[in-house]
């Protein structure tokens, strides 16, 4: 109750940390806002400014519990996405390993039908990974957070978020401009369909998985009601997507 009654930025990051603390036992959080192309931190406890800095730099965009939570709308950790075997070996592991932490979770800040903010978690306790447990009690607080931001933005307290982003036509590529909000990976990739790449092709460039590029290509298709790439690519660049 106390995260979906508050009525600002920082009180909901003051909110989300005394819940994160007591839910899954770890005091670090770093709440983000979506605006344009990248996530904007708002609030952050407990969380190195080595790391806010690498992550501000660049990783975001190769963030595959951020992907994850962009493409699936649901709270996920580090580890089963990336998976068990595979984890220490990743360079998310290296980079939380770096600053003192062994996993990572997040979840998705919704409003409306959009998501406009990510909340993240992580640990230091290298035997405790996040369980189903853990992952469902981030979207519970997810959802109260969600509740908070639909508040403020109503209420005029923040700006709202649209979780969109304005894509300008590279150089010498017929890309249009797209007019629908979109989250930032799922633009990245709609782009790399326009310009007629395959999947593997954006997987390499995009430093993510086939399959998570098969997951936002079909969640595009749902999005503009078409029904494989050839489709999508030419709706994208029908005159009714530019702005």
């Amino acid at each position: 109750m106390s995260i979906a009654e508050s009525r600002s930025v920082r009180a909901l990051g003051i909110a989300c940390c005394s819940a994160i603390t007591e839910l899954t036992g770890s005091p670090t959080v770093g709440l983000y806002l979506l605006d344009g192309l990248e996530p904007e931190l708002v609030y952050s406890r407990h969380v190195a400014e080595g790391l806010l800095d690498n992550y501000r730099a660049g990783f975001w965009k190769r963030d595959p519990v951020l992907d994850c939570i962009m493409t699936q709308g649901r709270a996920v950790d580090g580890e089963t996405v990336i998976g068990p075997q595979q984890w220490r070996h990743s360079p998310s592991f290296e980079m939380l390993h770096e600053w003192g932490f062994a996993y990572n979770m997040g979840g998705p800040l919704w409003c409306g039908q959009k998501i406009v903010g990510v909340l993240f978690t992580a640990t230091t306790d290298t035997d405790a990974p996040y369980t189903m447990r853990s992952r469902q009690r981030m979207e519970m607080l997810c959802r109260a957070g969600s509740l908070a931001l639909t508040n403020m933005t109503n209420a005029g307290a923040i700006d709202a978020h649209p979780a969109a982003i304005r894509v300008p036509e590279p150089a010498a590529t017929p890309v249009a401009t797209l007019s629908a909000s979109l989250p930032p990976r799922s633009a990245d990739v709609a782009i790399r369909v326009c310009r007629g790449q395959t999947n593997k092709e954006i997987a390499r460039e995009m430093g993510i998985s086939d399959q998570t590029v098969k997951e936002h290509v079909a969640n595009l298709c749902r999005r503009f009601g078409v029904h494989n790439r050839t489709e999508l690519a030419a709706c994208l660049l029908s005159p009714s997507a530019r702005q």
